[in-house]
């Protein structure tokens, strides 16, 4: 027998045996799970089309939509919440309107940037009685920086305000210059300020969206929220001639807790303004709000963190 005779017969069996294998090797593996593809350090494994987000969104506060929306009368209002970064209320928010005494957030700033309190002050009588309704001060009396401070924030005294912007200009500091270089710096483009009280409502204003920028910045500074959180407070001239008994104008003092910045103001222009920033969820969240053009800004601003409480849940 010839190899070219039986070459047929060993081709034929080598198939066959090829292909028993591979039905053996199948039986074995048939109902065993598929491993997946061993993937190397730092390679990203075949997953579903779709990605998850790289952390989770913070979706606090919640709003509860039962609580119907608060009725204000205010022209315009704000209400924001620091952590989430987003309002909770918002009516008029780019509205131009003026802010009263309100303006005198950014003088505070203005004085710590460019003055020392340390020093000596002098009112000068040009200051004195500026909105016509009494003198804060007499005529050349001199008080410390840091009690006239206190008079400008307390009291809300335009005459301290004033005060502050002559001895800026005798160092040769154009006060309202710098009050809107400040603005433009906190990024509030929608403001300008005309004078240091918050007096000239014709020519100045602002927006609740920027004061509550302004708020923000300027409850970083110790010396401006220890002065608005305090209910009365005694000033005296340099002499130790002249008592001064200061009364903070914000009523809302004790009556909403939480206040760690408040500002008030009122003219017959811009009617009540107000600008206040709370800590709420046991001191774990912070709110602001901003009212302008209120024929009573402290019911306002009362109802209006009611309702935040009640509207919404941080926790």
């Amino acid at each position: 027998m010839n190899l070219k005779s039986i070459l047929p017969t060993i081709v034929l069996g080598s198939l066959l045996l090829v292909a028993g294998f591979f039905v053996s090797l199948m039986e074995i593996r048939k109902g065993q799970p598929v491993q997946p593809t061993p993937v190397r350090n730092n390679e990203a494994r075949p997953g579903p089309a779709f990605l998850l987000p790289v952390s989770e969104t913070n979706y606090l506060p919640v709003r509860d939509f039962n609580v119907p929306e608060p009725v204000l009368e205010a022209k315009a209002v704000a209400l924001f919440d620091i952590r989430s970064g987003r309002f909770l209320y918002i009516k008029n928010p780019n509205r131009r309107l003026p802010t009263a005494s309100i303006t005198k957030l950014m003088s505070a700033l203005v004085v710590l940037d460019n003055l020392n309190l340390r020093d000596v002050f002098t009112v000068p009588a040009e200051d004195i009685n500026v909105d016509g309704k009494g003198a804060d001060f007499y005529k050349n009396e001199q008080l410390l920086g840091t009690d006239l401070f206190k008079a400008m924030l307390i009291k809300s005294s335009n005459d301290a305000a004033l005060a502050f912007a002559t001895a800026a200009q005798k160092e040769g500091i154009d006060f309202v210059a710098k009050m809107n270089e400040k603005a433009q710096v906190i990024g509030m483009a929608n403001t300008k300020f005309a004078d240091p009280a918050g007096l000239n409502d014709q020519d100045a204003f602002s927006t609740v969206s920027d004061l509550v920028k302004l708020v923000r910045y300027a409850a970083r500074y110790d010396l401006i929220s220890q002065a608005l959180m305090t209910g009365s407070a005694t000033v005296t001239s340099v002499d130790g001639r002249t008592v001064h008994n200061l009364v903070n104008t914000n009523q809302l003092l004790g009556r909403i807790p939480g206040i760690v910045l408040g500002k008030t103001g009122y003219t017959d222009n811009a009617l009540g303004t107000m600008a206040l920033e709370i800590v709420i969820n046991d001191g774990h969240d912070t709110i602001i709000s901003v009212i302008l053009g209120a024929k009573d800004r402290f019911s306002e601003t009362e109802k209006l963190i009611q309702w935040s409480k009640a509207a919404y849940r941080w926790q």
